[in-house]
């Protein structure tokens, strides 16, 4: 045997003992390359979806939902048992997360012309507090911090509604929110001042109630002693901005818009009349 044969050898057998070295002190280097290249959800209830993490466990906040029969890719998987997560991602490359691996089997790639229907809802907060639920389709959904749906998408079918509907619910019970989309609420208790616009005075502002959908506006005061009512579908400061239309005492209607201030401190109210009356209240 030459040199150079006996130098190959001693080399290969080294590689072979540090490859085992590695494998025994860090498994989980072996257990991240192991798998299908295709996972599909499998196991869900028929009324629920497997919720897609931020990281791998329970305590990561959702950033998705997908249902039974979704397809992703795989990126990797750690832990086993009941304890296996699994890194994947959507076909397009568009939403990654983690999910429980018990709740995968494996699969063969969507095929090019198979769009899922079921497309995945991918969430995020906005500063303000808001919910925004999109999907790859182009379908856009906006809910309150309360979890209340305030706008939609012309392209969002009832379907994809649902869906979003379920991922912010999902969401909120992680978060400690409220179950639903409805019938929750915060109390609200607030206490403005302001004045009407050319010299009519000043004059007061509340806005008051516990249930979404149903807070309560009420102006009053200045020198022809107005008063006027409405209903805001949000909690005050827990969306950008809301308007109401106003209904008063002496006939007159016109709107208001409810905005928080830029800083995030307070609210003002400016409002209009259809008499020519207006002013604005600070909160």
């Amino acid at each position: 045997m030459t040199l150079l044969a006996k130098f190959t050898r001693r080399r290969s057998a080294r590689l072979r003992s540090f490859a085992v070295m590695v494998l025994l002190l860090f498994p989980g280097l072996a257990m991240a390359q192991m798998g299908p290249d295709y996972w599909k959800v499998t196991g869900v209830s028929s009324d629920d979806h497997l919720n897609i993490r931020s990281g791998a466990g329970a305590s990561y906040r959702v950033v998705g939902m997908a249902p039974n029969g979704y397809v992703f890719r795989t990126l990797g998987c750690e832990g086993t048992g009941t304890s296996r997560w699994c890194h994947v991602e959507t076909p397009d490359g568009g939403l990654s997360g983690w999910v429980a691996g018990r709740y995968l089997t494996e699969s063969g790639a969507p095929g090019h012309h198979t769009s899922q229907a079921n497309d995945v809802p991918e969430l995020f907060i906005r500063s303000s507090g808001e919910m925004e639920v999109r999907f790859h389709t182009g379908c856009t959904a906006l809910f309150n911090s309360s979890g209340r749906r305030i706008g939609t998408g012309g392209s969002c079918s009832g379907a994809q509604l649902t869906r979003a509907n379920g991922a912010v619910e999902s969401h909120m019970r992680e978060s400690g929110g409220h179950g639903g989309t409805s019938g929750g609420g915060a109390d609200v208790n607030l206490s403005g001042r302001g004045i009407l616009h050319g010299g009519g005075g000043s004059i007061d502002g509340k806005v008051f109630g516990h249930k979404e959908g149903a807070y309560a506006v009420m102006i009053s005061g200045g020198t022809h002693v107005i008063t006027c009512t409405g209903l805001f579908q949000s909690a005050p400061m827990t969306v950008k901005s809301q308007s109401t239309r106003l209904h008063c005492t002496s006939g007159a209607s016109g709107t208001a818009v409810l905005s928080t201030n830029r800083n995030g401190q307070g609210a003002t109210l400016p409002f209009t009349l259809s008499d020519g009356e207006g002013g604005y209240i600070l909160f």
